[in-house]
């Protein structure tokens, strides 16, 4: 029989043990850790629309976009709670887009009506700064979604642009070098490795307005606004 002290010291270790695992979460129920960081690359698709747009007086209100795919990679820098988030990084952005229209309703009786194109593309440099929420938060199992703005630096020497059927002119124009525009987008995420998915639109224009570089005087009047709006999808390794 075992004795009342026996009992007692077996009972101790009982609820040393008990407690031990009470406070040891079961798998899947430790969250993410308060600083996580990984890299991405993916693929991006670029539209653009025109905003305040004429040429030689006519409003362009009808055009084409030719939505191109671009790609790019980045470092992301996520620090959590069990709920929320705040994700930032460092990215290289490789954007091209197009974007046509055609003057028949122009055209003077007896001249031929011709389509003006334009394109363009541009290696940018972002930082996002987006606050989001984990809908699901039990690793290796995570899914969130977030939203937020992200700064856009694009150098003029890595911004490139073609216009046709614009004769006799000659045509181009320059970057805003920094742009800003709203994303929002999903994170699955699966052990170390996740998926991104992404929408941003540009708030400013991207460009300044066009300068004929062909001489003709008087110079003729020709305004170009332009944002982009970007959809993007990317794969990823948490380290």
């Amino acid at each position: 029989m075992i004795g009342k002290r026996h009992a007692l010291t077996l009972l101790a270790a009982l609820l040393t043990l008990t407690a031990a695992h009470a406070e040891k979460p079961y798998p899947g129920d430790e969250p993410l850790p308060l600083f996580t960081w990984g890299a991405r690359i993916g693929f991006a698709a670029t539209g653009t629309y025109l905003t305040d747009t004429r040429i030689d007086g006519h409003k362009i209100s009808d055009y084409t976009q030719d939505t191109q795919v671009g790609n790019f990679g980045a470092f992301m820098f996520r620090f959590n709670s069990r709920r929320l988030l705040i994700q930032t990084g460092v990215g290289l952005n490789m954007n091209k887009s197009s974007f046509h229209f055609d003057t028949s309703d122009w055209a003077a009786e007896g001249t031929e009506a011709k389509e003006i194109t334009c394109s363009y593309s541009m290696l940018s440099m972002t930082i996002p700064v987006q606050l989001g929420m984990h809908i699901i938060n039990r690793p290796p199992y995570c899914m969130s979604v977030f939203t937020g703005p992200r700064l856009r630096y694009t150098p003029s020497k890595y911004y490139s642009v073609t216009y046709t059927g614009l004769d006799p002119y000659s045509f181009t124009d320059s970057p805003s070098e920094l742009t800003a525009g709203w994303t929002a987008g999903m994170s699955i995420q699966i052990g170390r490795t996740f998926l991104d998915f992404e929408y941003e639109a540009t708030i400013n224009n991207i460009s300044h307005k066009m300068y004929d570089t062909s001489g003709a005087n008087p110079s003729p009047d020709y305004a170009l606004s332009r944002k982009v709006s970007i959809i993007s999808f990317s794969y990823g390794i948490m380290f």
